[in-house]
């Protein structure tokens, strides 16, 4: 597949007519919030149920989604079974390129962030992982970037703590 545009919508959109449950993580969700930093691709963090897995895979189908680590030419079907089968999916698709993770950091499942998370509206509808457990992926990944961006994601709930107690007086 060659390069292709980036659409995070319009892989937000295919996720949601699928009715996949997802959390968006990474540096969109970052972005969404305040906070941003250059990204190539969309960061979603899934159930792990088989229905979702199941509705995933029929994501990815129509996304036709494959490991970027698959040399051209070679196909593989991402079903159910097999997204069960790995924590993490780096794809390329038509839209742009799409991260897969069961668990972004120790702890952190789809239920967890979405338990944390903000909505957010417009012509998708979409929940976002907080800063605070952005900072904690962050911090798993261990990553010499990260650094900058923990430091980034703290300035902005700083920010948005100042804001709030200075609205309270």
């Amino acid at each position: 597949m060659g390069a292709v545009a980036f659409d995070p919508l319009g892989m937000i959109e295919v996720l949601n007519r699928h009715g996949v449950r997802y959390v968006v993580i990474g540096g969109i969700a970052a972005g969404v919030q305040g906070v941003a930093w250059a990204t190539r691709d969309l960061d979603i963090c899934h159930a792990r149920s088989r229905a979702n897995l199941r509705r995933l895979a029929a994501a990815l189908e129509e996304l036709v989604a494959r490991p970027v680590e698959l040399p051209e030419g070679v196909a593989v079907r991402l079903d159910a079974g097999m997204l069960a089968a790995r924590d993490r999916w780096t794809l390329t698709s038509r839209l742009g390129r799409l991260d897969c993770l069961g668990e972004p950091a120790p702890g952190l499942t789809f239920e967890t962030l979405a338990e944390r998370g903000r909505t957010f509206q417009g012509s998708q509808t979409y929940v976002v992982a907080s800063l605070e457990d952005l900072i904690t992926m962050k911090g798993a990944a261990g990553r010499p970037r990260d650094v900058a961006q923990i430091e980034m994601l703290r300035a902005a709930i700083d920010e948005a703590r100042a804001r709030s107690s200075a609205s309270d007086d």
